[in-house]
């Protein structure tokens, strides 16, 4: 028993009618080519393993399967570790985000109180320094 594969293009067009559109035109049918002998593949069956090689192919093969599942299970499960520990850090910097706008929020309104009060600066008296002797003012 073989299976065949065409390889060969067909070399009839279409007619196509342009008289009507409720007309519908149909390729004509040609019958398919003889295959050669060249692309005739053997099937499963015409080919098969000696008796020993045939269990140990389907041996390897299924242990090739458990050990792919394996490592798919695995993978999945570090992709799972890992975005929960995303999760949880952009979680933290979200909560510093949100602390930081509020400490710029106070800042700003702190600053703008201040600047409303009045435009006097207080004034600190001049102090100096006993270990340098500089003049520490502070305005």
């Amino acid at each position: 028993q073989s299976i065949t594969i065409h390889t060969e293009p067909s070399t009839s067009k279409p007619y196509k009618k342009h008289k009507s559109k409720k007309q519908q035109t149909q390729a004509p049918k040609v019958p398919s080519p003889k295959p050669s002998l060249e692309h005739r593949l053997p099937s499963p069956s015409n080919d098969p393993l000696p008796d020993g090689e045939d269990s140990l192919k389907h041996k390897e093969l299924m242990d090739l399967c458990t050990h792919l599942s394996n490592k798919v299970m695995e993978l999945e499960s570090e992709v799972i570790d890992i975005k929960s520990t995303y999760k949880e850090r952009i979680e933290k910097l979200e909560g510093r985000v949100d602390r930081l706008e509020e400490e710029n929020r106070v800042l700003k309104d702190l600053h703008s109180v201040h600047s409303k009060v009045g435009t006097v600066v207080p004034v600190v008296k001049k102090e100096k320094s006993f270990q340098t002797g500089e003049d520490n003012s502070r305005y």
